[in-house]
């Protein structure tokens, strides 16, 4: 299944990350099962319990700086499948990347070029924050767990991404933008929605655009059981 490119703790299980595979062990106790098959855990000197695989054909590839967690939800990428997943309490591993953004993701993660993947977790918006980069240029995006969809694409690039309490925090580097600008942003502390303008991002302003989908697939015959509109 590849090298193992993340090991997480999370109360007394490990979760092992490995290029083609996820799973799970118990730390410092051992399962024990009798001859009728119940099992019962006991303490052992076993520092790493049996390996029990997710069910899924899906790992982390080799860009382990994707990974992102909040409360028991883990997010991360898998170049090699051009997906983006999420592992679930019940240890269910959801393809996330299916929500609208299917053929976006694919197209983006198996290009040549891409030097990180960098994923975080903003507490202030319950979002998970992606930012596939490359040397030319770079996509950042984010996923609403409330909507069950990827809601925004951002104007920055972050080199690391982190929450403290309701804060969001990311730390930058120096890049061209979207308009050709160049940003000076490398080994710097940027914490976000602190200014009272948006789209502002390491001192730069940008524009913001709102696409709005209406009546997609016109030539399809659809009922509409509620319908408000306010402007």
């Amino acid at each position: 299944n590849g090298s193992i490119q993340k090991l997480y703790a999370e109360d007394t299980n490990l979760i092992v990350f490995q290029e083609s595979k996820v799973s799970r062990a118990l730390i410092d106790k051992d399962a024990i099962y009798s001859a009728e098959g119940g099992g019962s855990v006991t303490s052992s000197n076993l520092v790493i319990g049996q390996i029990i695989p997710y069910a899924g054909n899906f790992g982390i590839s080799k860009n382990p700086e994707s990974f992102a967690v909040y409360g028991y939800r883990k997010y991360f990428t898998d170049r090699k499948r051009g997906c983006v997943l999420r592992l679930t309490t019940g240890g269910e591993i959801i393809e996330i990347s299916g929500y609208g953004m299917h053929d976006f993701f694919r197209d983006q993660l198996t290009q040549d070029g891409i030097t990180r993947i960098v994923g975080g977790w903003d507490n202030h918006t319950k979002n998970y924050i992606l930012s596939i980069q490359t040397a030319s240029g770079y996509s950042t995006t984010s996923f609403d767990e409330g909507v069950q969809g990827w809601t925004s694409f951002f104007s920055f690039k972050p080199s690391f991404m982190f929450s403290l309490t309701s804060t969001f925090f990311t730390t930058g580097s120096d890049y061209t933008d979207e308009e050709s600008r160049p940003v000076t942003a490398a080994c710097k502390l940027y914490q976000h929605y602190g200014s009272a303008s948006y789209a502002n991002f390491y001192e730069k302003e940008y524009d913001s655009t709102v696409t709005v989908v209406l009546n997609s697939s016109p030539s399809t015959v659809k009922v509409f059981k509620t319908v408000n509109y306010e402007g």
